[in-house]
């Protein structure tokens, strides 16, 4: 047995190649960096990394007779990169870096540790290396309701963590793994907790404002600021304290102080992480902390293996239009199932002047809890410009693999690249339906819901943006497919692209996220388009000249069939209510929709005008619909104003202020109410930053004879980032009536923008859920005072 394994490990060890990424020291003391890919087929390839803000300033690279090189100049400090090749549009890991890291979001990204190539440190004993990472933050936070009078008042205090700590590379030469260990998962608390604050009375009732109409209080309810986050058994925040109130019991001050006193200084991760019991009802094997992602497996010349648990994430599959496998799917949140994911290895990838790739990925993730037998597996063949790809999903009701497949998909696509500028993508997927009966009887013994079609979402898993109403084994055409069909013309000058894309009424692809429970992920609906719907895009950018870029992307849309359509309509419109606010609602409220689109991006560098490095960008998108049932409630209207943005950064002042940025958004999507927000960050010396933001409610319209209690919103935040200690950021923030930052486990001390306002926040709503909350509800009625520290390395 020793033998057998000496004989492996030789093998592993031989059969390495490794990047030709090499490093060294500039006259100045800079370094120089030598990227190479070696992929003479590809027409074009970017190279994109941490030092190029990733795609944003993504660098083009020399073609060569063996493939693709770039030398960047990197400063003098710097001790790694992580990276990554777009080859022909496509990301692609560098398979021959000399370190792998997984970002735990479906991403592989390629390391090099620049210190060691300029030491010289480059035989195969190094190449066996461990990565250790984290994302961790501590912080705590005071809530008010800002009511008027004595309505106003002190709600809670409450104290969180998170902390997931990555260990990445390889054991051995070949053998790449990465584990992921959630020390601490708990939030501060949200704006959930206050909806009586919004009545107009302001008593303790749980009721919208009495000016939202009857039919969209669910909407203010699940999108704004309804219970859920704070209330008895969320097990979600540690609370110093807290008011008596009809969602929770409260907590006095010294309570809340001794449970963390003794709580941070005897056990501190299982205070964190809500540790419990190793009792069966228990998730997993014991409560927080836990083992969040686990990936490991090996690589060998002619097969690559890798397997995940928990919340471990697939590699992201996008080759011709579509992302097919999303790295937002997890292997099996409830701490049980997983997948495996066989592929072939780099001897096998070629054949003659061709690429070929397979995989096979058996799993129990087809629902994402990690209770359903699933597959996918897919098939591509690329050979010069041309790249053809042919895949297949299953999902399976019996207990084990292809046994009673309830639902399985089959997508085909093509992709060729005609001369330097014009290429031409195809891309279809089928939806087929089986044991429907079944299913049919599972959904209602486990879930008791009867003929609540709401109930398919836990039938068929989170990505199901679709429901099957079909009979068992039939198959219409319009209802269970999808398509679309673009062509692209790029140049120096001139970027254009025509697109058209349908979606059927019952189609959906599987292991592909559409928020419900993956924190706002929509990949499904935002490539495919909304279910029984069509689209016809443009998009157009135009460079005229170095510093300016216009953008514009036209587009109109309608319905697909009007077949059954009083039955898809209202079940769809019962999704907009319960955890389902803003999820899948049916593109039109009538059968004879139509919508015309359009939205504008233009980025001016006005560096040389004024002589500092400065920039201006206005961004604005426009709606026009062709029913009356379809019309914009807020404004009774056929046509609207979504959004205007207009972002104004300015560098090079000085050694103290290095730099101003101001953002001004209007967010007029909103039935209710329009906000207007502006928000400016002063850039100091010494990674500080400092923001100063306000923003205006004003009632729509149709709603402007009502009591809009809290029309000002505004707040102040402070930012730093240390030397020492692993440069940690640390920030403190006061907030009133909005709140344009982070959610805590995102990174509070970052600004949360969409079209240069406040974006919207995807909040907790228990049971491992998030709904998404309009930035206009967000913290109104609401004010925070917090701090806290973050790590991420």
């Amino acid at each position: 047995m020793k033998k057998l394994f000496a004989f492996i490990s030789v093998l592993l060890v031989a059969s390495m190649v490794f990047a030709d990424v090499t490093a060294k020291k500039l006259p100045d003391g800079k370094i120089e960096a030598t990227f190479f890919y070696g992929n003479p087929r590809a027409t074009e390839v970017l190279l994109a990394g941490d030092f190029t803000n990733w795609q944003n300033g993504a660098l083009p690279m020399t073609k060569g007779e063996k493939g693709f090189s770039l030398a960047v100049t990197l400063p003098a400090d710097t001790e790694a990169v992580t990276y990554k090749f777009i080859s022909d549009g496509n990301w692609t890991t560098d398979l021959r870096a000399p370190l792998f890291i997984d970002d735990g979001f479906g991403g592989k990204n390629s390391k090099a540790e620049i210190a060691d190539l300029i030491g010289g440190s480059d035989d195969s004993a190094d190449r066996a290396k461990i990565v250790y990472s984290t994302w961790t933050m501590l912080g705590t936070q005071g809530q008010f309701a800002t009511g008027k009078g004595d309505d106003a008042y002190f709600d809670n205090m409450t104290i969180a963590a998170k902390s997931y700590n990555k260990f990445g590379g390889t054991f051995i030469p070949n053998a790449p793994f990465y584990i992921e260990l959630a020390l601490a998962e708990n939030e501060l608390e949200s704006t959930r907790w206050d909806a009586w604050a919004l009545t107009d009375g302001g008593g303790l009732t749980r009721t919208a404002p009495s000016w939202i109409d009857e039919n969209n209080k669910s909407e203010w309810w699940n999108g704004g600021l309804g219970g859920g986050n704070g209330g008895e058994g969320s097990k979600k925040n540690h609370y110093l304290y807290k008011q008596n109130n009809l969602s929770h019991n409260g907590v006095a001050f010294d309570d809340g102080l001794k449970d963390a006193f003794n709580g941070i200084l005897t056990n501190l991760p299982a205070y964190f992480g809500f540790a419990t019991t190793n009792e069966g009802g228990s998730a997993g094997p014991g409560s927080n902390p836990f083992l969040g992602h686990l990936k490991f497996g090996w690589n060998t010349p002619y097969v690559n293996f890798l397997t995940g648990f928990n919340y471990a994430k697939p590699d992201t599959q996008k080759t011709i239009l579509w992302t097919t496998v999303d790295g937002g799917w997890d292997a099996g949140y409830d701490h049980i199932g997983g997948f495996n994911v066989f592929s072939l290895g780099e001897k096998l990838t070629h054949v003659g002047d061709a690429t070929v790739n397979f995989t096979f990925a058996p799993n129990k993730s087809a629902d994402r809890h990690g209770s359903k037998y699933g597959l996918w597996t897919f098939a591509n063949v690329s050979y010069d410009k041309f790249v053809a790809e042919v895949q297949y999903n299953g999902y399976y009701l019996g207990d084990g693999l292809f046994y009673k497949p309830f639902e399985q998909d089959i997508i085909f696509g093509a992709k060729n690249k005609f001369g330097d500028n014009l290429t031409i993508a195809a891309q279809m997927a089928f939806t087929l339906y089986d044991n429907y009966d079944e299913a049919v009887a599972e959904r209602d013994a486990n879930y008791n819901k009867g003929t609540d079609y709401l109930s398919w979402a836990n039938m068929r898993g989170y990505a199901s943006s679709a429901i099957a109403f079909a009979d068992e084994g039939s198959f219409d055409f319009i209802k269970h497919t999808a398509g679309e069909v673009k062509v692209s013309y790029d140049s120096d000058i001139l970027n254009i692209s025509a697109d058209y894309r349908y979606r059927g009424a019952e189609q959906n692809l599987l292991f592909v996220t559409d928020h419900h429970k993956t924190g706002g992920k929509s990949t499904q609906s935002d490539q495919l388009g909304k279910i029984n719907s069509q689209r016809i895009t443009l998009d157009a950018t135009v460079k005229p000249t170095d510093a300016l870029t216009i953008n514009v992307v036209p587009y109109f849309e309608t319905v697909l069939s009007t077949d059954d359509w009083k039955l898809y309509h209202d079940a769809l419109a019962g999704m907009s209510g319960s955890f389902y606010c803003n999820r899948n609602r049916n593109a039109f409220h009538s059968e004879d929709g139509k919508r015309f689109a359009i939205s504008e991006k233009v980025d001016f560098d006005m560096s040389d005008i004024i002589g500092k490095s400065s920039a201006v960008s206005l961004v604005s998108n426009q709606e026009f619909v062709t029913e009356d049932e379809d019309k914009f409630a807020g404004y009774d209207s056929k046509a609207l104003m979504n959004n205007f943005g207009v972002k104004f950064s300015l560098g090079d002042l000085g050694d103290t202020l290095q730099g101003i940025d101001i953002y001004y958004g209007l967010n007029n999507d909103n039935d209710y109410m329009m906000f207007n927000t502006l928000i400016g960050s002063l850039n100091f010396k010494g990674n500080t930053r400092v923001d100063a933001f306000v923003g205006i409610r004003s009632l729509t319209p149709e709603f402007d004879d009502a009591d809009l209690n809290h029309p000002v919103g505004f707040g102040v935040g402070v930012s730093k980032q240390l030397k020492r200690a692993k440069k940690p950021t640390v920030y403190a923030q006061f907030v009133y009536d909005m709140d344009p930052y982070n959610e805590f486990g995102d990174g509070q001390d970052q600004l949360n923008l969409s079209n240069y306002g406040a974006g919207d926040h995807y909040v907790y709503a228990g049971d491992g859920d998030t709904v998404k909350c309009d930035s206009v509800y967000y913290y109104y009625g609401a004010a925070a005072v917090r701090m806290g520290i973050r790590w991420s390395f």
